[in-house]
């Protein structure tokens, strides 16, 4: 009969972490992080009041913490399968997948917009970091716009990177809707307009 794995002590402290991270991402959502204390996060996570202080430090350096592991997961569950087309197609692709994310995590992208929120008021040492999770996806629509141009499918007088901008503000003022008014806010039916939208908006016109 083998012998039972035994599990390291680095295996059990990412797990003790990605706990606290869990936790810490459920009580953001629920009440934002000016209502989230590290003692809360302890405790919502099944460990002592301490130990968020004892592996974070700080209750700043939990939410960097929490952001990274945001937006590692989006990288690896949302955008992963990505087809690797560029252009027009390629844009049409992420944006549709950035709505399909919040439709399979609505408790995750609840609470990163709250802390997108509240880094501009509570907690700005979050700015920074923030802003630059949010340029990645804006880069990522700017170069699918320049192949596109590139390639004749998008016009070729817009500014890929005003146009990037505006393509992410309609995903995130949508997405923003949907989180305050889900009864009214029908996210399927809106990611299919904004996908017209962006077709109308970008693409060339055809030569008669």
């Amino acid at each position: 009969m083998n012998a039972p794995v035994r599990r390291t002590q680095l295996d059990r402290r990412a797990s003790s972490d990605g706990r606290l991270l869990a936790a810490a991402l459920r009580l953001v959502a629920r009440g934002g992080s000016a209502g989230t204390s590290l003692a809360s996060i302890g405790r919502e996570a099944g460990f002592s009041r301490g130990l968020p202080v004892e592996r974070f430090g700080s209750k700043v350096a939990l939410l960097l913490a929490l952001i990274d592991a945001m937006e590692a997961w989006a990288e690896e569950n949302v955008f992963a399968g990505m087809p690797a087309e560029s252009g027009l197609d390629g844009l049409l692709a992420r944006v549709e997948a950035h709505f399909r994310g919040c439709m399979e995590g609505p408790e995750a992208v609840g609470a990163l917009y709250i802390l997108s929120m509240e880094s501009l008021t509570v907690v700005p040492e979050l700015r920074a970091r923030l802003a630059a999770f949010f340029q990645g996806y804006r880069r990522a629509f700017e170069h699918h716009i320049r192949s596109g141009q590139a390639k004749g499918e998008i016009r070729p007088e817009l500014d890929p990177a005003v146009e990037a901008g505006v393509v992410l503000g309609m995903i995130r003022g949508l997405v923003t809707q949907w989180l305050l008014d889900r009864d009214s806010i029908d996210l399927q039916r809106a990611t299919r307009a904004a996908l017209e939208a962006c077709r109308r908006s970008l693409r060339a016109e055809t030569p008669a």
